[in-house]
């Protein structure tokens, strides 16, 4: 049996402020390093970009590696690493203006979110809390990283401007060099997975591969829509001010999502409401094709307490379905498609954005890939006959 709430709060709290520090750093820092890069050296965006892209397919290539990694041996040496690994990506940045070693550097940072990002978070969180308070760890986990955005962007611009290039980065590097520290320190050495004798290899059935269609549809309009909500406000008439108010009201209605969540899901289960919560994705799309300004704002609450409140329903369906020995398999192989959805989805809408000038076809895109999503996940849990929604039965042998 796993140990009391009280005695897992610090692996908790620990894996928690990996999520923010990882996510901060890696993830959401980016667009401002990309154009201080930019500036410093000379290069262009599609240097800059190109080089995330390929940190971001690097972390969906070695996805079910890691899975299966976690599941051998726990999550302290993985997690830790990962957040080595990013210290040493930024430091490798902060010493080269080469293209090249640029490049090295983010494809270990690829590395790095692999390991430390919901998935592998998640994984470990499945291994080392009891299933009476797994789904409130991950909301915690899932609230403070939720602030990930609030904290690093003003803190890396902060940090740009007064300090410069090389010393963000530093100062970065040396965030996660801490954090890999303290998770070596906290992390017990196996998880749950660790006292399974014979660990059973996983195998997707029709309903897996449903359930991941379903997931990498809602990736790709989760993406799509946040690449495009800022240019679809100010192409609509709103000032700068406003368009950056309501894309910041887009993340903080993440929050109370999540919050939202775990009633939620007591009552309709995990399978239905992570339905409805698809739903939710496609009809916020589709207001923000309104005119009206109450309409569009009422889209934005919408999408954004739907796409908060995924991030757990996601969590939820597979730990339900799965037994701890597999569930970083189940993981890492659900992330493989999800990642690279996210990877490509920018490019998929640059070219919509060109060919059409406008953003009304790519909207009206997402919301029908919402609604196609809802079709794949509902076809999931009525193939396995339970409200859960993913395989209990078949997928093992």
């Amino acid at each position: 049996m796993m140990a009391p709430s009280a005695s897992t709060r610090p692996v908790v709290w620990t894996l928690a402020l990996l999520c923010t520090v990882s996510y901060g750093a890696l993830y959401y820092a980016q667009p401002l390093l990309a154009v201080a890069t930019e500036q410093a050296y000379g290069w262009t965006r599609v240097q800059t970009s190109l080089a995330f892209t390929g940190a971001l397919l690097v972390s969906a290539c070695l996805a079910p590696t890691v899975g299966r990694g976690l599941d051998r041996q726990g999550g302290r040496r993985l997690l830790s690493g990962g957040a080595l690994s990013g210290a040493v990506a930024f430091l490798l940045l902060s010493l080269t203006d080469h293209y090249l070693l640029f490049l090295l550097g983010w494809l270990l940072a690829g590395l790095a979110m692999t390991l430390t990002f919901y998935e592998a978070v998640f994984t470990v969180l499945g291994q080392q809390v009891s299933e009476a308070f797994r789904t409130r760890a991950t909301l915690t986990v899932t609230l403070v990283a939720g602030l990930a955005s609030t904290i690093f962007v003003p803190l890396t611009t902060v940090l740009l401007q007064g300090a410069g290039l090389r010393v963000t980065l530093l100062g970065l590097a040396g965030l996660l060099l801490v954090m890999a520290a303290l998770v070596w320190r906290v992390i017990p050495e196996h998880g749950q997975a660790r006292r399974v004798r014979s660990p059973a290899s996983f195998t997707p059935d029709p309903a897996a591969l449903q359930l991941a269609a379903g997931l990498t549809l809602a990736r790709i309009v989760t993406v799509g829509v946040g690449l495009q909500l800022a240019p679809l406000l100010l192409a609509s008439g709103y000032s700068p001010g406003e368009a950056a108010a309501l894309t910041g009201l887009l993340g903080l209605s993440a929050l109370p999502g999540r919050v939202l969540f775990i009633p939620c899901v007591k009552w309709v289960g995990p399978a239905p409401l992570t339905v409805g919560l698809l739903g939710g994705l496609a009809l916020g799309a589709w207001l923000l094709l309104s005119v009206h300004s109450g309409v569009k704002v009422t889209g934005v609450v919408l999408f954004g307490l739907a796409s908060g409140a995924l991030t757990l329903a996601r969590s939820e369906l597979l730990v339900r379905g799965y037994p701890a020995g597999v569930y970083g398999a189940v993981n890492g192989w659900l992330a493989r498609p999800v990642n690279l959805a996210q990877a490509l989805t920018p490019l998929m809408m640059g070219s919509l954005f060109t060919w059409t000038s406008g953003y009304g076809l790519s909207l009206m895109l997402l919301g029908a890939l919402g609604c196609i999503a809802c079709w794949f996940v509902g076809r999931a849990a009525a193939r396995n006959g339970t409200q859960h929604g993913v395989a209990e039965a078949g997928l093992l042998e």
